[in-house]
């Protein structure tokens, strides 16, 4: 995919690492790399403006060479959502799409962020889409019209759920389904990343 001057992402690093026993998931070494590092490498071609939103490790992610957004205050650590809201914050006016990537999909492509770029682009009655495998859906894996950061916005303001599925499934919107399940492995738990050494 050339560099779309439209298209802004966000690399969501913030969440607390639980299921990896409290680690910094975009830190952890997979394949002799950190997982953050893998995710730069597979989509650094599709945008100029690359945001990634964390909450801890600043200093280290930092060296990436991309600015680094933590959660606004009124927004710390309630998820997705809350990284969304305040690393857009740093887009610039041009941007009229986003792309939202979490940083534990090393194996993301570009040629899904051009795809759903693509449904998106084509069809202005939809807000936002996202991706699925023949098996999953991936609502994580989504791309949105600028404009549609107020419906996220007022999710997170709300007494609702603050789920990624929150800010979709009320609006127009459409799934783009992948053959390929490989870009959607999620290393989000310890067993994970321990089978990867043993290999």
């Amino acid at each position: 995919m050339a560099i779309n001057s439209k298209l802004g992402i966000i690399i969501l690093a913030g969440g607390l690492g639980k299921r990896v026993g409290g680690a910094n998931k975009a830190l952890m070494m997979l394949h002799g790399q950190p997982m953050l590092q893998q995710v730069i490498q597979q989509i650094k071609d599709c945008s100029e403006h690359i945001i990634i939103s964390a909450n801890r490790d600043i200093t280290l992610i930092q060296q990436y060479g991309y600015p680094v957004c933590s959660d606004l205050p009124t927004y710390r650590h309630m998820g997705p959502l809350a990284g969304i809201i305040s690393a857009a914050t740093l887009l610039p006016p041009q941007i009229d799409f986003i792309q939202i990537v979490p940083c534990d999909l090393p194996f993301i492509t570009s040629n899904i962020i051009e795809h759903l770029y693509q449904q998106l682009h084509h069809q202005p009655e939809l807000h936002i889409v996202y991706a699925a495998d023949p098996s999953k859906q991936h609502p994580i894996v989504c791309q949105m019209r600028r404009h549609h950061l107020t419906k996220v916005e007022q999710q997170l303001n709300s007494t609702g759920k603050h789920s990624m599925r929150s800010i979709i499934e009320p609006y127009p919107h459409s799934i783009v389904t992948f053959n390929n399940s490989i870009p959607f492995t999620n290393y989000n738990n310890s067993a994970m990343f321990a089978s990867c050494a043993r290999e």
